[in-house]
């Protein structure tokens, strides 16, 4: 199985208890794990968080890291007030850094002990900037590719307004209404959270956003070689 686990945004213990579970549910340390990605912002830990996965990093060399669209804001927000950042950025705009501190950016500042002032770029670990950078925007193994926010369909066009962004990290509407087989394989995504706290699971997509930043829970999906919805398994925090 490839299991792979929805946004965390800063739900330090839930991550920890979900990760408890992938361990009951049968994960090996072999098992590819995919990250999709929102692992800041919002809750109470994103720096605990942010360590928990740097550490699996080093442990699991078939963990993978995708980056959502609060990591790619709070790039941003670096690049755009930080003159000496010389980070690879190439999915980044500074416009979006101009909204991340009001997307949960000041509570991953508190997690690090710091306000918002002249100085909060160096509060936060340099492990933890190179972390943010060495993420991903894409995936694929097997039947399954995975994404942050989903994939732009075939013949449509994307714009975000006034700045150019990356549709993998922030794509809605027009990747939830496409009946798309989107290359033959489905696209694993988060970014867009459950109303239900359950995951959506559908024949071209699964979406496994369950609203942990907004006190739901953390999920992960157990995905047989060949997608099968009564194959899947479903973990909660």
């Amino acid at each position: 199985m490839i299991y792979a686990v929805g946004d965390i945004h800063g739900q330090l213990e839930k991550l920890q208890s979900l990760l408890r579970k992938l361990k009951s549910a049968g994960m090996q340390d072999h098992s590819t794990l995919v990250f999709v990605g929102d692992y800041i912002d919002r809750g109470p830990d994103t720096a605990g968080v942010l360590r928990l996965l740097i550490n699996l990093q080093s442990s699991r060399p078939n963990t993978v890291f995708l980056r959502g669209n609060h990591e790619q804001m709070m790039l941003d927000a670096r690049q755009r007030l930080d003159p000496s950042f010389d980070g690879n950025n190439p999915a980044g705009n500074t416009e979006s850094g101009v909204f991340w501190f009001n997307e949960g950016g000041i509570q991953t500042l508190r997690s690090y002990g710091t306000r918002l002032d002249r100085q909060w770029t160096a509060m936060v670990p340099d492990e933890h900037w190179r972390f943010m950078l060495s993420t991903r925007l894409e995936y694929e193994e097997g039947d399954y590719v995975f994404v942050h926010a989903g994939v732009l369909p075939p013949g449509m066009e994307w714009s975000m307004g006034d700045f150019d962004a990356d549709p993998r990290l922030w794509i809605r509407t027009q990747f939830h209404i496409s009946e798309s087989d989107f290359g033959g394989r489905t696209v694993v995504f988060g970014h867009t959270p459950t109303r239900d706290e359950r995951p959506i699971m559908l024949w071209n997509k699964i979406g496994i956003d369950t609203g942990a930043g907004y006190g739901g829970p953390i999920t992960a999906v157990g995905l047989p070689s060949f997608y099968d919805r009564d194959q899947v398994q479903i973990i909660q925090s």
